[in-house]
């Protein structure tokens, strides 16, 4: 096995400078090929030119395809969504519902994977709350709250608080079985952990950009799974709605059959570029290695904080564990202020402490975190 240089990546990041970035479950700070991606699309539009923006135009289909390609999906199957409720919501809308349907989603999930299922109260759909068992969720809660009228299970591939990864290939099992589609809010988990889409049996993703996809906020991607695109209607619509939308007379309504009919107009170049420059990014170091990497460091972050006297929130054993640590000792909130005086940038969930390194994060910054830790606590 190729032994990884993790210096060359972290060379990526002005922002290990000054400070220890632990909040990529919050907003991740931008790789420098991303931020020079931004500066060079701001120099061409300038001076924009049609072949400028012919260039943007094919940059968006190369983008497309490397999303896919992390996904595990075909490139007809990605849209780009300006974040994850965006995403979810066109789901939500899109698909045909009769009343008395339900759908499933878990209670205490963020509000983006709750409340596109709740503006289906319009249309006499239920959503109902599977149960967590402790700070897990598995097909057992979720099979509790299914009957014959459910018609779509909605899950986070990783918890925004906890850091409970969900076991999605099961979920995709249960999902085929009954006929329910699953959708997944992946944005805790793209970017850090491998997602196969076909493999899983996921029916729907969304995830934003700007978490541990390290892209800037403001632009992020949206699978739908070949066959559920038939089933799926625009809710918004423009003039990239439909086939050969350059062709602007004479009017016709020929739906584009890709997941692009959900881009209904003028596309987000400048938010796509970025994303791209990060995707690049991702893909060139790997996802099997970027997952090895954040679980030996947020592994190497619980023992160390056990050693203090903390307790561990977060799963660590077998499949559950993820990028996320989070965990409690004394004062929450004066922990959280002597971390962020010492420069660790972290969030507080769960009555604690959320850490949430990436792979560029290396073991002189876990030093350094537990160092302040161990200085609060005297």
């Amino acid at each position: 096995m190729t032994t990884i240089d993790w210096r060359r990546w972290r060379a990526e990041f002005p922002s290990t400078a000054d400070q220890v970035h632990m909040n990529h479950a919050g907003l991740a700070p931008l790789p420098r090929r991303t931020a020079a991606a931004i500066r060079a699309f701001a120099d061409e539009a300038e001076r924009v030119t049609p072949a400028a923006y012919a260039g943007w135009t094919r940059g968006v289909e190369t983008v497309r395809a490397d999303a896919a390609r992390l996904l595990g999906a075909r490139p007809a199957e990605v849209a780009f969504v300006k974040n994850t409720a965006e995403g979810l919501s066109l789901i939500a809308a899109g698909l045909p519902w009769r009343e008395g349907d339900n759908v499933v989603a878990v209670a205490d999930e963020y509000p983006s994977n709750v409340y596109p299922w709740f503006g289906l109260r319009r249309h006499g759909v239920e959503t109902r709350l599977a149960a967590r068992r402790g700070a897990r969720v598995g097909v057992e809660e979720i099979a509790a709250r299914v009957d014959a009228r459910t018609r779509l299970i909605a899950v986070s591939a990783v918890d925004w608080q906890s850091g409970f990864r969900a076991d999605l290939a099961a979920l995709g099992t249960f999902c085929r079985a009954r006929d329910v589609l699953l959708v997944v809010d992946a944005i805790q988990a793209l970017g850090a952990l491998p997602i196969d889409v076909e493999a899983s049996g996921i029916d729907c993703l969304a995830a934003g950009g700007h978490k541990w996809l390290l892209a800037p906020e403001g632009c992020g991607l949206l699978f739908v799974a070949e066959r559920v695109l038939d089933r799926l209607q625009p809710v918004l619509l423009g003039w990239k709605s439909v086939d050969d939308g350059d062709t602007y007379l004479p009017y016709h309504f020929d739906l584009r059959r890709d997941a692009a009919k959900l881009e209904p107009g003028t596309q987000m170049h400048l938010g796509i570029r970025a994303l791209g420059a990060s995707l690049d990014l991702l893909l060139e170091i790997g996802p099997r290695a970027i997952e090895a990497r954040v679980l030996e460091l947020t592994d190497l972050l619980a023992e160390g904080l056990r050693g203090l006297g903390a307790g561990i929130v977060s799963p660590r054993d077998g499949g559950a564990a993820s990028s996320i640590l989070t965990f409690v000792l004394g004062d929450t909130d004066a922990l959280h202020a002597a971390l962020t005086a010492a420069g660790v940038v972290c969030r507080r969930r769960l009555g604690g402490v959320r850490l949430a390194p990436h792979f560029y994060n290396d073991a002189d910054d876990v030093a350094r975190v537990l160092a302040a830790v161990r200085a609060h606590r005297g």
